[in-house]
């Protein structure tokens, strides 16, 4: 599931139940975190076990069994500090909605002095967002739930100048009508321009109303799939020039133990072995390809099982890597020097640690499920 789909499924959670986020959760998210800080420039955290800042009289009936949540902070001399927030803890939120936890931003009904001490000098805290097990609700709670459910602005009224945009404009703009918002104003509104950019603007301004914006930026990027945002009110977007690639989950059966094979990247991070599609080439052959081009192994594939990736290789591009699961069926183990540093075989945790990216990671659990249940 990518994040474009968990937009369309995602709702805030008020209410979570008192189990701990697992070792595996934590550490997904923990890479998230870090991946976001370092492209960043904030200092977001992610707290775990630490209910004080939402055990306050105010806030009992909003929030229930907040034990969990991120902490959105960052230098104060940045001028776009809060719309970097909104768009890059936007990401971070739809990350653990898929996941399969419930998640919720909170903008003031907490304890901020519970927050601030993990702050260091010269840092402000901007919001925080809850994120844990959904409590189940009852068959009135669900009822109340839906006849409260979050309205959102039309699609006219969140964009202007389209008549002759294309396609993936629209599609950005549907995703903006499920961006959240303080008190769900949705205050912006993205014009699209005759140069083929596009630009948002603040209509309103509130308290949050620049995190907002930033919220409402990440979901158009994902709507349009993939494009470059600049900062503030009147910000323009430019469209990302597309690449797709397939590899595979490569896994073994050893001592009656799955073990999984990874590749050391000549740029020093591990993943999976994958590799761009050809002109003319179908997903599969391109996977059974790369495989075989990067570890020397013919494999089997599974598309049973696939599951799609989308990251930026380089500004301007926006590429789609779709992994689907294989075994070895022959070949000789070796890698490719030319791309490949090393590989190996290893257990379901070592590879869990080892691999680099969080987004991997989430590949690796599902495909581990889908063995599993097979």
């Amino acid at each position: 599931m990518t994040l474009a789909d968990v937009v369309l499924t995602r709702t805030s959670v008020r209410r979570y139940r008192p189990d701990p986020l697992t070792p595996l959760q934590r550490e997904e998210l923990g890479k998230a975190v870090r991946m976001c800080n370092e492209r960043s420039g904030l200092h977001i955290r992610l707290v775990c076990e630490r209910p004080e800042p939402f055990t306050l009289l105010k806030s009992y009936g909003i929030f229930k069994g907040v034990r969990n949540y991120f902490v959105f902070a960052g230098s104060s001399s940045d001028p776009h500090l809060e719309e970097k927030c909104g768009y890059y803890g936007e990401e971070l939120v739809l990350t653990a909605a898929a996941m399969g936890l419930g998640t919720c931003w909170i903008g003031g009904t907490y304890d901020k002095s519970g927050c601030l001490r993990h702050l260091e000098p010269g840092e402000s805290l901007v919001c925080v967002a809850a994120l844990g097990r959904p409590e189940e609700r009852s068959g009135r709670d669900k009822l109340v739930a839906m006849a409260s459910k979050r309205k959102t602005r039309p699609s006219a009224e969140l964009a202007r100048n389209y008549s002759g945009a294309p396609s993936w404009f629209m599609s950005g703009i549907a995703s903006v009508q499920r961006a959240p918002s303080a008190r769900n104003r949705q205050a912006y509104q993205f014009v699209w321009k005759g140069d083929g950019t596009v630009q948002a603007n603040i209509t309103g301004q509130h308290e949050f109303s620049m995190v907002d914006l930033g919220i409402a930026k990440y979901h158009f990027e994902l709507g349009a799939h993939g494009g470059q945002w600049t900062w503030g009110s009147g910000g323009a977007f430019v469209k990302a020039e597309e690449e797709k690639s397939c590899g595979a989950v490569v896994w073994r059966e050893e001592k009656g133990q799955r073990q999984y094979l990874l590749a050391r990247h000549n740029g020093g991070h591990w993943s999976f072995p994958k590799g761009h599609v050809e002109a003319g080439e179908k997903e599969i052959d391109t996977a059974r390809r790369e495989i075989l081009e990067e570890t020397g192994l013919e494999t089997k594939i599974d598309t049973g099982f696939r599951q799609t990736v989308t990251y930026y290789p380089k500004p301007g591009v926006v590429k789609d890597v779709v992994f689907f699961t294989a075994r070895p069926s022959g070949g000789q183990e070796q890698a490719q020097v030319e791309e490949i540093a090393e590989i190996g075989w290893f257990s379901f945790q070592e590879a869990c640690s080892l691999i680099t990216f969080a987004s991997d990671e989430d590949v690796l659990l599902a495909a581990d499920r889908y063995l599993s249940g097979k």
